[in-house]
């Protein structure tokens, strides 16, 4: 006998046909718990969904031109800051405003990305976008729109040996903050990483509005790291360098 197939549910969605749908498609220990599948719903759901109809604003098309604008802004950041940058390879010939990523580079800075001690430029060719100073210290950003970290985090950045003068930092999207906060918990393996890693997290809100003032620093960086940043609270947050 084949494989019985879940039937598939055509137009809008109540909050709790989306659950039952969930369910359906999923059995045993595949099944995510409830609180993971409504924190992904929380995140992904626009303003104008209600309990009887969910929406959502996301668009693929959308979401690869933020990305890429992002990783735009961060090239130009830290070239005003006063770094040398890289874009990783895959993402060299994405486009914003009839620009390739790749367009933004010096003829230096295409030759490759840095070494850094143990670190080969192999490495780090991958990577969204490079910080760096050569010899002395690296900022290897990633920027995710979705919430799942675990390639990033697990995968491609285990490849990357640790180094003291390497910082990693990864952007999301602030309506992910909650989901990504969510994994964080339930996840030992993800957390343990992100903690060894020396990873910090920035919503893309924070990135986009430091690259829109006049004059900084890169001493600004540090009230706009984490899920629950200074500049969005109040207290002391732990120093970036650990002075």
């Amino acid at each position: 006998m084949g494989r019985v197939q879940p039937p598939v549910h055509r137009g809008p969605l109540s909050e709790p046909a989306f659950l039952d749908r969930i369910a359906g498609l999923f059995s045993g220990p595949d099944l995510p718990d409830e609180a993971l599948v409504r924190a992904c719903l929380d995140s992904y759901r626009s303003l104008a969904s209600t309990a009887d109809r969910v929406a959502t604003g996301d668009d693929l098309v959308g979401r690869s031109e933020e990305h890429t604008r992002l990783i735009a802004t961060l090239v130009d950041l830290g070239h005003r800051l006063g770094f040398q940058c890289w874009v990783g390879e895959r993402q060299q010939p994405r486009k914003v405003d009839g620009w390739t990523l790749g367009d933004h580079l010096g003829d230096r800075e295409l030759s490759g990305p840095p070494s850094l001690g143990r670190l080969a430029a192999r490495d780090l060719e991958d990577v969204d976008a490079l910080w760096y100073v050569r010899g002395r210290m690296v900022f290897a950003w990633e920027v995710e729109w979705t919430a799942m970290l675990s390639d990033t985090v697990l995968r491609r950045h285990a490849r990357i040996p640790h180094d003291d003068r390497l910082v990693r930092l990864l952007v999301v999207l602030p309506e992910r903050a909650e989901l990504v906060r969510h994994k964080l918990d339930r996840s030992p393996l993800l957390r343990d990483a992100m903690e060894q890693g020396g990873w910090h997290l920035i919503k893309a809100n924070h990135v986009r509005e430091w690259a829109s003032r006049d004059t900084f620093s890169l001493a600004d960086l540090e009230p706009l790291l984490g899920l629950d940043p200074a500049v969005e609270r109040t207290g002391d947050q732990m120093s970036l360098f650990g002075g």
